[in-house]
């Protein structure tokens, strides 16, 4: 199995025009890996078509109506159903899916995007869409709820939005549409959310982020996106977004994944991983002063197949 890393010229495309698509970063043979993990999320497109009310309640309960802004049933809005399913790393089964968040092609281009070597993860999950649940249309917009301030500037004011594809994304199953820096820098840090009508040169300018399976979806804090319709007959898609951004960024955030960290899947993730790949979430790597000899061995209790021996030999040293 080859993998591959992005190239030179596609990471200064996304620090040039804003976003980028990577064309199959990932293997499609380790995505099709994940899929049993996946579907113990999610049903099948065959599955959820067959039985929409079965499938939901069998998996999600019965949703309570929710009390919304009454977005038309036409054009782009911020509808609720839009998110019915997601997940929140990490995620139950083999492990399989959890290791995609840190694979080491998407660290690779985060880092080299960002310029720096510590990075840090603050947004991890999988979500899954399906024909008929309801109008995914969204106004453009660039992602404001993921930061305490606007993106002025180059890093560290910038910071990685990413989505890997786990199910192929063609023009009818709801690619991401953005629009280059480029063609929207007047309105880059004082407008964040236009509409076809007021501005209508964006729309214009939009493209379609398709890509096969495996394909990772990277995008500035700035760049203007939009969500569009899924229309594929039966259709569904599925993404599992890993973001980054530099460490200290306090004002950057998504998701605090420190809340599930007593689940029998984080212990496991962490049992599996390196210290590189625990210090994408802030854990502690070795030599880093807060270590003690009571501390690790605290820390070992906690995780009893973590390898401690890499902070061990610099805390002995």
């Amino acid at each position: 199995m080859s993998r591959r890393l992005a190239r030179d010229d596609e990471v200064a495309r996304w620090r040039e025009h804003g976003w980028v698509l990577l064309e199959g970063l990932v293997p499609r043979e380790e995505i099709d890996a994940a899929a049993q993990d996946l579907y113990a999320l999610f049903p099948t497109a065959e599955e959820y078509h067959a039985d929409p009310e079965g499938e939901t309640e069998r998996r999600l309960g019965r949703p309570a109506p929710v009390d919304e802004f009454p977005w038309p049933a036409q054009g782009p809005g911020f509808r609720h159903d839009q998110h019915r399913w997601m997940g929140a790393f990490p995620f139950p089964g083999s492990g399989v899916l959890n290791r995609l968040v840190v694979h080491p092609s998407i660290v690779d281009f985060a880092v080299r995007a960002l310029g720096s070597t510590d990075v840090r993860l603050y947004q991890a999950q999988v979500s899954a869409k399906y024909t008929g649940i309801t109008n995914y249309e969204q106004p453009m917009h660039t992602d404001r709820n993921h930061s305490w301030l606007p993106a002025v500037g180059e890093a560290p004011w910038w910071h990685v939005e990413g989505f890997l594809y786990l199910s192929d994304v063609g023009p009818t199953t709801a690619p991401t549409h953005l629009v280059s820096v480029l063609d929207s820098a007047p309105r880059r840090t004082t407008v964040p959310l236009v509409m076809p009508d007021r501005h209508p040169e964006l729309y214009a300018a939009e493209q379609g982020a398709v890509g096969v399976r495996g394909s990772y979806l990277a995008y500035r804090p700035d760049v203007f996106h939009r969500a569009v319709n899924l229309t594929e007959p039966g259709g569904a898609r599925f993404l599992l977004n890993a973001s980054y951004k530099l460490p200290g960024q306090d004002w950057v955030g998504y998701h605090t994944m420190q809340s599930r960290s007593t689940s029998p899947h984080w212990v496991a993730f962490v049992e599996a991983s390196t210290p590189a790949e625990l210090a994408l979430f802030g854990f502690p790597a070795p030599g880093h002063p807060i270590w003690s000899t009571a501390l690790l061995d605290a820390t070992q209790r906690l995780y009893p197949g973590l390898d401690t021996a890499p902070w061990r030999s610099l805390l002995e040293a």
